[in-house]
């Protein structure tokens, strides 16, 4: 990937600047854009060549282990409908399919990574998925070192069931 391959945003209600690449990724949840976010008020400056290399390695993951983030995200799902009523009042039905899990997220699907120059971990690389049954706040998988090690900011395992379960620190 290159700067080339992606356009600026218009910056409109954002606080930030923002790019996405021309192209979106084939996952077995659908088509996702890529994404850059600076995150800092006074960062206008285009990606870096640190972004650059994490868009890559967020693209080969997407690529490689897109089953993985298909088992989590059906994980999510399943532990969703554990919760009485909850499927039904976000008009979601039950007994999808893992395969079929797809239909059931909003199409902005992304591989996002984030610029923030003040902070003591200045970049981060994270997936992100709307999914209907909790669209108010989404899944965010975070990538450290070639793998997903959070799920909105928590540990998490998928259960024997296949059930996503938070880890507790």
């Amino acid at each position: 990937m290159n700067i080339a391959d992606f356009e600026k945003q218009p910056r409109g209600p954002y606080l930030f600047d923002w790019w996405v690449a021309r192209q979106q990724i084939e996952t077995p949840l659908g088509l996702f854009s890529v994404e850059f976010q600076m995150l800092g008020e006074d960062d206008t400056n285009p990606p870096d060549d640190e972004m650059l290399k994490r868009a890559s390695e967020l693209v080969s993951y997407a690529e490689n282990s897109g089953n993985f983030i298909l088992d989590i995200v059906f994980g999510d799902y399943l532990r969703a409908a554990l919760a009485p009523g909850w499927l039904e009042a976000c008009e979601v039905p039950r007994r999808v399919r893992r395969d079929r899990i797809g239909d059931y997220l909003r199409e902005n699907g992304s591989l996002v990574v984030s610029r923030h120059l003040n902070w003591d971990e200045p970049y981060s690389s994270a997936i992100h998925v709307c999914p209907l049954w909790d669209e108010e706040h989404a899944l965010t998988l975070d990538l450290r070192d070639g793998a997903i090690v959070a799920a909105n900011g928590s540990r998490f395992r998928l259960l024997e069931s296949g059930v996503l379960d938070w880890i507790e620190d």
